[in-house]
Parts: structure tokens; C-alpha cells; sequence
């Protein structure tokens, strides 16, 4: 075995991922992604299956930046080409609303692991996959979305009116894996992008956690939105990919 397939089977259980991988932190989630697989077989930690015709892996990254990136980074020396998140985020607008729909824009990296890895500076999605992706809601007129940047930081249950009155002044939403994601796609010269639906926004006080009145269902039919929106994004990648811009800065 070559290191990266080592590196790959220590990370996921097995050594090889697909050319599009599907990376989802939440058990909801990561459920519906499989359930859109054609013939999906289990593969160590991972599920791989066909969408659209296209070989697809279902990785769940685990949360936070640190476990995004030791799974990420084994994808990546694999083979993996086009990282799709798909999960959720915090919104940081208080117009959002639990089970808007957020696209990724660019990633802007307040957690130390990214900072670590890349540097500070925002990284942009793949103009590949925001190019796809405005397609597939543009046939979606009554979904609701936002275009956004999002603010990648360390924590969940410790977050701050101060903290999040800080990442507003440079994005849209928040979450804690999509920079990490992101820098290493960009630097392995693999396309990423992440489509989220927003799971609270504080400043409006909808808490998934600690309001009984949160809507709840918004939210799951946000998630069956996201596992047909990532379906049709893959129905929408040219034939073969062409390369992506390497680098980490914007």
C-alpha cells in the first residue's frame, strides 16, 4: 500500500474513496445522502454507490475542523476531485430563517486548524460547483437561499453574542468545517463547495437545543432539499472534470 492509501485506511477503513465525495457531519444527513446512492455498499467507514452515473462516496467528516481535515485530507490522496459539504450552519443574518438554504461562497477561517494548515486568508468555492449549483436552484424558485460567506470557528456549545457579532462583520453563516475543506480541495487542486441549511440563528433566538417552539420540520425537509440539490449537482459536472485552481489564497 502507497502512504496515502495507509493514511486513507487509518482515516475512512478503507483505501479508496470515489472521484466525488459527499461530506456530511450529522447522522440526518449523512442518512439521506446514502439513500440517494445507487446500489450503495458499505466500505470501511465510508458508503459508495453512483448518482447520475457518477462513482460517489459518503463521508461523514465528524464535527469541527480537526476531524474534517484528517478525513478530507485522506480522500483527497485517493483520488477524490469534487468535495461536496452538505450539512448544516448557523445563520448570522438575522432575514435567515431555520431551513434557508446556504451556499458557500468563500470559507472565512477563525478556527486554528485551518489557520494552522493554510493561513488566515478566505478561500473561495469552486466556480465549478457555484456554476452548477446556481442551476439547480434556479429550478427551485420557492426555495429559499442565501449566497454567503462562511466563518469557520472552533466552537458550538460555548458561542457568544460577542463572538458571533465578530464573524457577522465578515460572513453570512457559520459552521466548522467548510474553510478546512475548502484550503486542502484548493491546495490538492480538487473542487469544493458546501451547501448547508441553516439549524439556528442566534440573534433571532431559534436554538435547536433550547426552544420548544423550533421548527423542527423546516428543518428536515431542508434536509431532504439538500440530498436532492447535491444529487443534481453531480447530475451537472462536465465530462471529464476539468482541473481546479490550486493555491490556498483567493
Amino acid at each position: 500500500m502507497t502512504r496515502a492509501e495507509k493514511v486513507a485506511q487509518a482515516e475512512l477503513g478503507c483505501a479508496k474513496v470515489a472521484p466525488v465525495v459527499f461530506l456530511p457531519v450529522t447522522r440526518q444527513m449523512t442518512r439521506r445522502l446514502i439513500k440517494v446512492l445507487r446500489r450503495p455498499k458499505k466500505r470501511g467507514d465510508t458508503y459508495c454507490g453512483s448518482v447520475a452515473g457518477r462513482d460517489v462516496s459518503v463521508v461523514n467528516t465528524g464535527v469541527g475542523a480537526p476531524s474534517a481535515e484528517g478525513k478530507v485530507f485522506a480522500c483527497l490522496g485517493v483520488g477524490a476531485k469534487v468535495m461536496l459539504r452538505v450539512d448544516v450552519c448557523g445563520g448570522l443574518e438575522p432575514a435567515m430563517k431555520v431551513g434557508d438554504v446556504v451556499v458557500a461562497e468563500r470559507a472565512v477561517p477563525f478556527d486554528s486548524t485551518t489557520r494552522l494548515a493554510a493561513g488566515d486568508a478566505d478561500v473561495p468555492a469552486s466556480p465549478l460547483l457555484l456554476e452548477a449549483v446556481a442551476g439547480v436552484l434556479a429550478a427551485r424558485p420557492a426555495l429559499r437561499y442565501h449566497a454567503a460567506a462562511v466563518a469557520t470557528v472552533d466552537t458550538f456549545h460555548h458561542q457568544t453574542d460577542e463572538m458571533h457579532a465578530t464573524w457577522a462583520r465578515r460572513a453570512g453563516a457559520v459552521d466548522m468545517e467548510t474553510s478546512v475543506i475548502y484550503s486542502l480541495a484548493r491546495r490538492a487542486g480538487a473542487h469544493a463547495l458546501a451547501v448547508m441549511a441553516v439549524s439556528d440563528v442566534r440573534s433571532a433566538g431559534l436554538d435547536p437545543f433550547g426552544d420548544d417552539r423550533f421548527p423542527y420540520g423546516d428543518l428536515y425537509r431542508a434536509f431532504d432539499d439538500l440530498a436532492a440539490i447535491a444529487a443534481e449537482i453531480v447530475g451537472k459536472l462536465p465530462d471529464p472534470l476539468p482541473a481546479a485552481a490550486r493555491g490556498v489564497e483567493a
